[in-house]
């Protein structure tokens, strides 16, 4: 173990130490009574006002209006304040007061995992809608990671009763093998997808290409590659000017290449990115961003399997897929994915310059198929009407 491991466990160590003892002094705290229309959301821990909480959180107030108290933890409250223009709540998640909303909601939603120094109520239904579908790089269980690592995760996964699924083979293979999960799934979909899955409207596309930086006429090209524990190379070689060069000679039109970075490894300094590309990590919601995507370059990131659902054309960039096999590897052989894989420049060039529209439309389909999708374009509805029935919500508004 070098040092800088050997520092990362002491910290996880501390944290998770610190977790358990706050966990055990707050139990006092069971005796407020639970609100029975209080739901609280929180998305990527605490930092953003997205993915399947955010439109799992619209549904409800589109579907039941004022009669559920919605809250948002944020860890920086200060920047989601024009929800409360939204009749949201909005607290921080290192405050007092937070701890005291989620202790009396009847029911938490997280895409990630639950405030380890929190204590689990009875009764309290907490809803993980995870952060991607598909099913393709390992997680959980089969994840190498030191023991208190692992310990740290029990703590953040405890009190979890239902879940959210994208289709059959997420449910049995990542939900009930590598989570190790028996009790309630909902197979309807991720919520954050039903916006891929709608007819595209062209004032949203406008809005969203204005917000970005994108011109009339150019086409947007959106790098996602997933987390890594070296975060240091960003963008992992690629050439951002051959990248819109074949683009641009295969597909025509003119392309921009737009940078995101994934949650966990967002970085603070931009520099690295190629001089034209946008930069889009802070941008908030990435359902949005492949909304006006013409293609997604990726790696190893679920958010394949939210473009293919929104037919956009993905591409594999991997030029560490080697190490990553051992690191991680995958669900299913990587090479089986009809997603077009290049191990370095000149592969992912040539595949772009390859690419065949209808086998690509035929693979997806058959992959899709194959995985046992379950997506609906209407899992934000589904979601809202089962936590509404755990608060007692059961009529909709009258113009539903």
């Amino acid at each position: 173990m070098n040092t800088s491991e050997l520092k990362r466990n002491l910290n996880l160590l501390r944290k998770t130490l610190s977790s358990c003892l706050i966990r055990l002094m707050l139990q006092p705290l069971k005796c407020l009574p639970v609100r029975r229309n209080r739901v609280l959301f929180s998305a990527y821990m605490e930092k953003q006002y997205a993915c399947n909480p955010k439109y799992i959180s619209l549904a409800l107030q589109r579907l039941y209006g004022g009669r559920a108290e919605i809250v948002w933890a944020f860890r920086r409250p200060e920047d989601f304040a024009y929800l409360k223009q939204q009749n949201i709540r909005v607290t921080g998640s290192n405050s007092f007061e937070f701890v005291k909303l989620a202790m009396t909601s009847r029911v938490i939603v997280t895409n990630t995992y639950f405030k380890p120094s929190l204590p689990r109520r009875r009764g309290q239904l907490i809803v993980n809608t995870w952060h991607g579908g598909g099913a393709y790089k390992r997680v959980g269980k089969y994840v190498e990671m030191p023991l208190i690592e692992r310990l740290n995760t029990r703590l953040r996964e405890s009190g979890i009763k239902f879940f959210l699924s994208s289709g059959r083979f997420f449910t049995e293979n990542v939900i009930r093998d590598s989570f190790s999960f028996t009790g309630e799934v909902l197979e309807k979909g991720m919520p954050r997808n039903d916006l891929l899955l709608a007819p595209r409207q062209p004032e949203k596309t406008g809005s969203i290409r204005r917000a970005i930086g994108l011109k009339d006429g150019e086409r947007l090209v959106l790098y996602a590659p997933t987390y890594r524990r070296d975060t240091k190379n960003h963008d992992l070689g690629l050439d951002y000017k051959r990248l819109t060069r074949a683009l641009e000679t295969r597909f025509g039109g003119k392309w921009r290449v737009g940078y995101r970075s994934h949650h966990v490894s967002m970085y603070k300094d931009a520099s690295f990115l190629t001089e034209g590309a946008l930069d889009l990590t802070a941008y908030p919601d990435m359902q949005e961003l492949l909304y006006v995507s013409d293609a997604l370059i990726t790696d190893y990131s679920s958010s394949i399997w939210d473009a293919a659902l929104g037919g956009v054309k993905a591409f594999l960039y991997a030029p560490d897929l080697n190490s990553y096999l051992t690191e991680r590897d995958f669900y299913t052989d990587i090479h089986t994915w009809p997603f077009p894989l290049g191990t370095g420049m000149e592969e992912l060039e040539s595949n772009i310059l390859r690419f065949d529209e209808q086998k690509y439309a035929r693979d997806v389909k058959e992959h899709l198929e194959a995985l046992g999708s379950c997506e609906t374009g209407r899992a934000s509805e589904y979601a809202a009407e089962r936590i509404a029935r755990e608060l007692g919500l059961e009529e909709k508004n009258d113009n539903q």
